[in-house]
């Protein structure tokens, strides 16, 4: 199990009234069990299959993909078991034509304050989610307070997102645009303009920082958990270095660093 640095796990001393006692416990059991989990290759494998959890435990009826782009991560067949409203948000309205039109699509920057787009969603998304974009983000904090407004009572949000300090990051953060870009190509080939762009990261607050939680929790987040997970595949084409940065993944694993680990699940719930 994580150590309690990480997941600030500690007995509620309140839970809202529109929260069951039942749906809170299992989600806060759920995290417990999601805790266990140390290692990248897991959360990338199993991502869907967390929220399809989280739609469950949170009975939700509309769902949101921020930063979803011409390729929403759940198709229709995937989607239509849970019987939810599906919208995908992206900031960039030619990327957002390109998805599929059983979705519904909400364009606006969700970093940027006073959108219509929130005020119009305000308190009836359920669950919200995304998966490597707020490394793309310049204002994570109002991200995370635009969808404050727009998660329902109790509803849950799921951010997939890097962490700065793991070495291919903080190359990708260093480096000019050009020559990164490049870098990329060679390291994930299947990574190209046309289907797959690579898009500028800032890295704003991707870290796990108890001083970041506590301010969720100030903006009125009732819990919030950061859940590190450890080694990355930037580095196999490379032998030598490879090795070298496995052996340190492991040991920083076994030790709970966390400033170092490559990916997190940072959870939140309204």
């Amino acid at each position: 199990m994580r150590s309690e640095s990480n997941l600030d796990l500690h007995t509620p001393t309140h839970l809202p009234a529109f929260i069951s006692e039942y749906n809170f416990l299992a989600l806060w059991g759920y995290v417990e069990v999601l805790a266990r989990q140390r290692y990248s290759s897991w959360a990338w494998r199993h991502y869907k299959d967390v929220l399809a959890d989280l739609v469950r435990i949170r009975g939700a009826r509309r769902i949101m993909e921020i930063g979803a782009g011409r390729f929403p991560l759940f198709d229709r067949t995937e989607v239509a078991p849970f019987d939810v409203e599906y919208i995908a948000n992206d900031i960039d309205p030619v990327e957002l034509e390109r998805a599929p039109d059983e979705v519904e699509k909400a364009c606006f920057d969700i970093s940027t304050a006073e959108t219509a787009w929130v005020a119009e969603l305000t308190n009836t998304v359920d669950l919200a989610f995304s998966k490597m974009v707020f490394e793309h983000l310049p204002d994570v904090k109002q991200a995370y307070r635009n969808i404050y407004e727009m998660l329902s009572p109790g509803g849950v949000c799921l951010n997939f997102h890097p962490i700065l300090f793991s070495p291919p990051f903080v190359i990708n953060y260093l480096m000019p645009s050009n020559p990164a870009e490049r870098l990329l190509r060679r390291l994930s080939p299947w990574r190209n303009h046309d289907e797959h762009p690579k898009f500028p990261a800032a890295y704003d607050r991707c870290w796990v920082s108890r001083s970041f939680r506590n301010g969720l929790r100030e903006m009125g987040y009732r819990k919030v958990w950061q859940l590190p997970f450890w080694s990355h595949e930037y580095f196999n084409p490379f032998p030598g270095l490879r090795e070298c940065d496995r052996v340190i993944n492991k040991i920083a694993e076994r030790v709970n660093l966390t400033s170092i680990a490559s990916y997190c699940y940072t959870i939140v719930v309204k």
